[in-house]
């Protein structure tokens, strides 16, 4: 009897001690499963409050996973690519979303990332509902020990308004840099149309004397060849001016073309021959021998040169006739890659706190100037890679100077 009551006793406690184990087991999952549902709630609250502040800071987040290439991407992140938010992602999915001719850029920047570069940073166009928007994609790659990349996450940021605003922009810069140009030629009006008189005042009178010597018997032939070379010659000194003044009136998109600066100086000096000489002010010009050429758009650099001769011009109004130069430098500075040019005037100078002063918009020191010229001068130059500023001379006189990148030698 007893041994069959210890048996009892024994399976009693093993019974118990099973069911304590099974209660602490069941308590220990019921405690996990709490645990992994506040974490997955505080996970996902986390995640809507990363795409919150991602969605009103622009940003979209996203992650790559290179072992398993699966994509991780924010729900701001999805919208920015347009890509569908319940959409398994894999880098397929990503690189469909992506506008075709943008892709093989895309796979060569993933290629460099994985294999060598840490950060990248790239503009991409993607297609949404037939839709082509811009957008901007930064991304840093993290790696193993070993250096191989495990990793790579970023954000997106949907670039669309920004370009349209700096495409506004332009057509509005280009509008205001036409008028600018439109007014120095109001300026040199009175020069030119003398300019033009005296081309054709001369064509008039070769004309009326060929006249004369056809009517002779016998016509003299010699001097009729003569006069009609010196008809075409004339003719074509005043078409090459009205070439240059419609190129100047004409308002289109830059154009970038290979330039010599002697030439672009020569355009320039034909246009303000006439001013110069009712101002009488005298013209010099100092160019380095074999210097490179440049890449520019001749018609806005031209601007530039008729702004900075004009304002030299004007300058020097109060200083008696024989007191009137400018004198025109430009230099090759190897050591930078650039041609200096510098624009040297014998006028009243400019103020030592106003030498900034002078390119900012609306600021001018003329009665009638609206304070546009040098600040538009100096966004063309910055357009072409160069740079322009303004000194005094340590005798007398301004000096504005501005650079522009050499094209490389091939």
């Amino acid at each position: 009897m007893q041994p069959v009551l210890g048996d009892l006793i024994d399976w009693v406690l093993v019974a118990i001690v099973a069911m304590s184990l099974q209660f602490v087991l069941i308590l220990y999952a019921f405690r996990q499963r709490r645990q992994r549902r506040k974490a997955e709630i505080e996970n996902a609250e986390n995640r809507e409050r990363l795409d919150l502040i991602a969605s009103m800071s622009g940003f979209g987040f996203w992650s790559w996973d290179a072992s398993t290439d699966q994509v991780w991407a924010s729900a701001h992140a999805r919208a920015v690519l347009g890509v569908d938010p319940d959409a398994r992602l894999v880098r397929e999915t990503v690189l469909a979303a992506i506008h075709s001719e943008d892709r093989n850029d895309v796979l060569d920047t993933i290629s460099s990332t994985v294999h060598g570069e840490d950060a990248m940073e790239r503009e991409l166009r993607v297609v949404d509902k037939a839709e082509i928007r811009w957008i901007t994609v930064k991304a840093r790659t993290y790696r193993d020990s070993k250096g191989v990349a495990r990793r790579v996450t970023g954000y997106v940021v949907d670039d669309s308004q920004r370009k349209r605003t700096a495409a506004e922009l332009g057509k509005l810069q280009q509008k205001l840099t036409h008028l600018a140009r439109v007014a120095l030629l109001g300026e040199l009006s009175g020069a030119l149309a003398h300019e033009l008189q005296q081309p054709l005042t001369a064509i008039l009178c070769n004309v009326q004397a060929a006249q004369l010597l056809v009517a002779k018997d016998p016509p003299e032939f010699d001097e009729l060849n003569e006069i009609l070379q010196e008809i075409a010659g004339e003719d074509k000194h005043a078409g090459e001016l009205i070439q240059r003044l419609r190129a100047l009136l004409l308002r289109g998109e830059a154009h970038l073309q290979r330039i010599a600066i002697d030439d672009l100086l020569g355009d320039v000096l034909t246009l303000v021959r006439g001013t110069v000489r009712e101002r009488n002010v005298q013209m010099r010009t100092r160019i380095d021998e074999f210097i490179p050429s440049i890449q520019g758009d001749r018609v806005e650099l031209q601007q530039v040169f008729l702004n900075l001769i004009l304002n030299a011009c004007e300058s020097m109004s109060a200083n008696p006739a024989r007191d009137r130069r400018i004198e025109i430098v430009a230099e090759l500075d190897a050591a930078h890659g650039v041609i200096q040019t510098s624009v040297l005037d014998c006028g009243r100078g400019i103020d030592p706190d106003k030498l900034e002063q002078v390119f900012e918009p609306f600021f001018t020191t003329k009665e009638q100037g609206l304070g546009l010229g040098l600040s538009i001068c100096r966004s063309i130059i910055a357009a072409h890679g160069g740079r322009l500023w303004a000194t005094n001379r340590s005798d007398r006189g301004a000096a504005f100077h501005f650079t522009l990148p050499v094209i490389a030698a091939i």
